[in-house]
């Protein structure tokens, strides 16, 4: 995992003093989970995000928080998802992906890790992975129509969706039965050497979400397009794998 900043570290604790102040004997677990928790966290563009489990949730419960949100937003701070342990067990067929990233990248912060023994169906991933690549690609398209065809649009647009295609990747590495790297262009390097085809555009979406990128008005058309393409094809190397799938 690596090492957090010292002004997130302190966001860390503070949020972590806070929710155990509220909930004391009845917070089961505190969970920080996602970027912050692995490798890919950019500061000050990625949120911080927590899991906090309860004995159970309530409306009484979410109450004691309301007084909070606004401040946690101001510290990109998203706001957190409250279940109780039986949702948890319950909902891994419905949320394989989201389970499944947040047992690989999560540091327990208060209470037990409920997170450790969670064991997903591989059938249950697949079909949330076809059902989140096909959804996200009909967003995109929809998203650009949108945009107007504006520079500016069109890059915060794939800053902002490349990530989500990235994260798919991963769990398509492990359909076909490899360990993803935790790091996103690792797993990218990953994909392109087990579908035998390149995905340049979602790398270059990739170093756009991390401010490394400059783009004049026509790379951005361009990137966009080389980008499109890219989702696409991932679609149907995805499309393939699901038809070898037993």
């Amino acid at each position: 995992m690596k090492r957090l900043d010292t002004r997130t570290e302190q966001t860390i604790e503070k949020f972590s003093r806070e929710i155990q102040t509220l909930y004391g004997d009845d917070l089961v677990s505190l969970i920080l989970y996602g970027s912050a928790a692995g490798v890919d966290f950019v500061p000050d563009r990625s949120d911080l995000n927590f899991l906090v489990v309860l004995r159970r949730v309530t409306p009484e419960a979410l109450r004691k928080a309301l007084p909070l949100v606004r401040d946690w937003h101001r510290q990109r701070i998203a706001t957190p998802l409250f279940v109780d342990p039986e949702f948890l067990k319950s909902s891994l067929d419905v949320f394989p992906i989201e389970f499944l990233d947040m047992q690989e990248q999560h540091r327990l912060l208060a209470g037990r890790d409920l997170l450790l023994d969670l064991k997903v169906s591989p059938k249950n991933l697949r079909l949330q992975c076809e059902e989140e690549l096909k959804g996200k690609l009909l967003h995109l398209r929809r998203a650009y129509l949108e945009t107007g065809n504006r520079a500016a649009a069109l890059e915060e647009l794939m800053a902002s969706s490349v990530k989500s295609f990235l994260v798919i990747m991963r769990h398509l590495l492990r359909l076909k039965g490899l360990q993803p790297a935790r790091e996103f262009l690792e797993a990218l390097v990953q994909a392109e050497e087990a579908f035998g085809t390149s995905f340049e555009a979602i790398r270059d979406a990739h170093s756009l979400r991390l401010g490394a990128l400059r783009l004049e008005k026509s790379e951005a058309i361009a990137l966009f397009e080389r980008y499109l393409a890219d989702i696409e094809r991932l679609t149907v190397c995805a499309d393939a794998l699901f038809k070898e799938a037993p």
